[in-house]
């Protein structure tokens, strides 16, 4: 006697409630099912103007804050610069870095984890690069 059918409800069963209800004599145990390594707390947003900033962006990411880094504020061989010294720093910490946007970068300590949801294909089906 678990379900009555229902004319109301085009033909679905509906419960009759004329059932017992699961009891489960084991106590509730919680079980952890994922690292607790800590969550950054801060994100860092840097726009620079010119080199001088680079040991900034070097604390943060020692420090284990990633940072967004601007250079849409820099002269293209300045901005060259500091992605050659974001590049560095990134591989000396086993860090991530991660174009979100034309001159734009996310800088990410060895810790944060960027899942990339979308990235545009070029017309040649690789990654566009540039």
């Amino acid at each position: 006697m678990g379900a009555l059918r229902d004319e109301h409800h085009n033909g679905w069963l509906m419960p009759s409630g004329n059932y017992p209800a699961a009891v489960y004599e084991d106590e509730w145990v919680e079980q952890e099912t994922v690292s607790s390594s800590p969550a950054p707390t801060k994100i860092v947003s840097l726009r620079p103007t010119g080199f001088e900033a680079a040991r900034t962006v070097g604390e943060h990411i020692r420090a284990s804050i990633p940072v967004v880094m601007d250079l849409t504020e820099m002269d293209e061989a300045e901005a060259k610069r500091m992605v050659d010294f974001a590049s560095g720093l990134i591989f000396g910490t086993r860090g991530g870095i991660e174009r979100i946007a034309k001159r734009v970068f996310l800088l990410t300590p060895a810790e944060v984890e960027v899942m990339v949801i979308d990235r545009p294909l070029d017309e040649t089906g690789f990654y566009n690069q540039s």
